[in-house]
């Protein structure tokens, strides 16, 4: 008796695995007498908090009028959401229901749900907002998405509350506030909801809206599988596969995935699939794994998707198949991935197993930037800058790129920068854009290091420097920008920001040249009456000679390797040891050993 009140007390405080086992108590007879509403009333509570076992025997109560009247609309509600989880029996239910093709399916789904939604069902509220998020049975709306997730949050809705902190985290259909959004799902999992225990602890996994811990992870995972959560049992496999917080061990995930799978979760289905694949903590059957993880796939697992579409892609352990690889992650996609997501618009974009769609590609590239993705993002920012695919929309633009930007994605910096110089999308601020190509340049950004270095010479926001724009030309040219290249030699040779040397402008000069830079070309023409030849329109041997011939240490130096090995030209000691000597008399420390190397090899 002191365990069931136990029980009771865990189940009232919101545990959703004690009013799970509680519900099954009641239904069953055990401990207690068998009561069918005190049953069906735990397993509502659990199914609030998205246990995905309680909503499906949930739907079962509806349609088989169990503990309350027959009602086949809330029925659909309650399979239909456990059938989103991949719950293999909901789907069975729901296909025993619509003997109809899947496009009409989808409709009258979102009718079924629009209609409890309009009488106040905060469940049917949250359906919604899952099929406005992916485009069941409607359009792909984030911003309605996000809407109806709010409206179930507000009528006390865990499964609403969670997606809601989802869209905060991502900026789906609003604006994004990572710190916000991750702070919002820890609120959640307290409150016992299993899938934001699962998000909240991804966050800590990746950094997304709190600092990078693994092992905080790992402890969120572990005390879900303390309590017998399937999901958790599954993650926890997943640490202990991956080393996510924790050493490696496949004998431990092995184990936690077949403890998991026991419990029904399809997660963990896909994670023995893996095992068998890769022989870890069992031995490996590559082809046995395959038709599992096939078969979970086809049960309606995204991660076994996009799977399958990385295995097709590559002809690893499968015959390689653009069009199967294709077709997986276009199914993963359209289950909401965002990863997924972001490959079918590049498919479409590509041509690659499928035809080309430039307008289906930018469908897909803003549902993955909606649902978080980076790259995504930058995409669809781009694409909105250029107005390539999609109607032109510079500040739309702006905003994508600043998320990608915000992520670290050096292309949408440089988009940043350059759209506060030029006023693209944002209000004109060359201060702000000279910071960013600052941030940029220091990071290696050659266009960026050319954007200060050009500030610099002309007076350009800052005060005139001559030598610090020297020093921005030389760190682009270094980066083989060619601008910055001509730049550099122009420096030498007008002694700006470093004394006079008309050897190394020729040098600079020659180097922009062969990268095709006009002006450089032309310069060098004049100076030394030999054609330039641009790299790519010759032999690398030719490139390297001329080059060498006007002063390049680095040229010298490949060339006489040429010489010495006998790469594109026959082998010639003596040519080899000339060129090497003249690097070498330019300070080039390779050629120095090279030339160490002939003398002792003379003794």
């Amino acid at each position: 008796m002191e365990i069931l009140e136990d029980l009771i007390s865990k189940a009232e405080a919101g545990d959703v695995n004690s009013c799970f086992k509680l519900g099954q108590k009641y239904a069953l007879g055990e401990s207690v007498d068998m009561n069918e509403a005190e049953a069906f009333k735990w397993y509502t509570k659990a199914a609030t908090l998205g246990h995905t076992d309680s909503e499906f025997i949930i739907g079962k109560c509806y349609a088989e009028g169990i503990a309350v009247p027959k009602d086949v609309d809330e029925s659909v509600m309650w399979f239909s959401k456990a059938a989103l989880k991949g719950y293999p029996e909901a789907v069975a239910e729901l296909n025993s229901i619509f003997e109809e093709t899947d496009v009409p399916r989808d409709k009258k789904l979102f009718e079924y749900h629009s209609k409890k939604a309009e009488e106040g069902s905060p469940s049917s509220m949250y359906m919604l907002g899952v099929f406005y998020d992916i485009g069941i049975g409607t359009e792909s709306d984030a911003g309605k998405a996000f809407e109806m997730f709010s409206l179930s949050a507000e009528k006390g809705n865990i499964d609403g509350e969670c997606s809601k902190a989802v869209c905060i985290l991502r900026g789906t259909g609003t604006a994004r506030d990572r710190t916000k959004g991750a702070q919002m799902l820890k609120d959640c999992a307290e409150k016992g909801s299993e899938r934001a225990k699962c998000e909240s602890a991804r966050c800590h996994e990746h950094g997304i809206g709190v600092p990078k811990d693994q092992k905080a992870a790992f402890e969120i995972f572990s005390k879900m599988s303390d309590t017998g959560s399937p999901i958790g049992q599954y993650h926890l496999g997943r640490c202990y596969m991956d080393g996510v917080g924790v050493e490696k061990d496949p004998i431990f995930a092995q184990s936690w995935y077949d403890v998991s799978a026991r419990g029904g979760c399809l997660d963990a289905k896909f994670g023995l699939a893996r095992c068998l694949m890769g022989g870890i903590g069992t031995e490996k059957n590559a082809e046995e794994g395959i038709k599992k993880l096939i078969g979970t796939a086809e049960m309606g697992h995204i991660g076994a998707m996009v799977m399958l579409g990385q295995l097709y892609a590559k002809g690893s352990l499968v015959a390689k198949s653009a069009t199967a690889s294709a077709d997986w992650f276009r199914k993963a996609a359209d289950m909401g991935d965002p990863y997924a997501e972001y490959v079918t618009g590049m498919n479409y974009m590509e041509g690659t197993g499928m035809r080309k769609n430039p307008k289906k590609a930018m469908y897909y590239f803003e549902r993955s930037a909606q649902h978080g993705n980076t790259v995504a993002c930058h995409m669809i920012g781009s694409a909105y800058m250029s107005g390539n695919g999609i109607e032109r929309d510079e500040k739309k633009g702006f905003e994508w790129c600043s998320r990608s930007a915000e992520d670290g994605y050096q292309k949408s910096q440089f988009i940043l920068a350059e759209s506060y110089a030029k006023g693209k999308g944002v209000k004109k601020d060359m201060l702000k854009a000279l910071e960013l190509h600052t941030f940029l340049g220091e990071k290696g950004y050659g266009k960026s290091q050319l954007f200060v270095g050009t500030c610099y010479l002309e007076g350009k926001v800052v005060k005139t420097n001559e030598k610090k724009a020297f020093e921005w030309f030389k760190k682009g040219a270094e980066n083989s920008n060619p601008v910055c290249q001509y730049y550099l030699g122009y420096c030498f040779a007008n002694g700006i920001g470093v004394k006079s040397d008309e050897k190394n402008a020729l040098l600079w000069y020659t180097r922009a040249a062969e990268q095709g830079h006009t002006l450089s070309k032309k310069l060098v023409e004049e100076y030394t009456g030999s054609k330039v030849v641009v790299k790519g329109e010759a032999s690398p041997f030719e490139s390297y000679t001329f080059a060498a011939e006007n002063g390049d240490p680095e040229a010298m130096f490949i060339l006489a390797r040429y010489y010495e090995e006998g790469i594109g030209v026959e082998k010639d000691s003596n040519e080899a040891k000339k060129w090497y000597n003249k690097a070498a008399s330019l300070g080039h420390f390779g050629a120095k050993k090279a030339m160490l190397r002939y003398r002792s090899n003379r003794h």
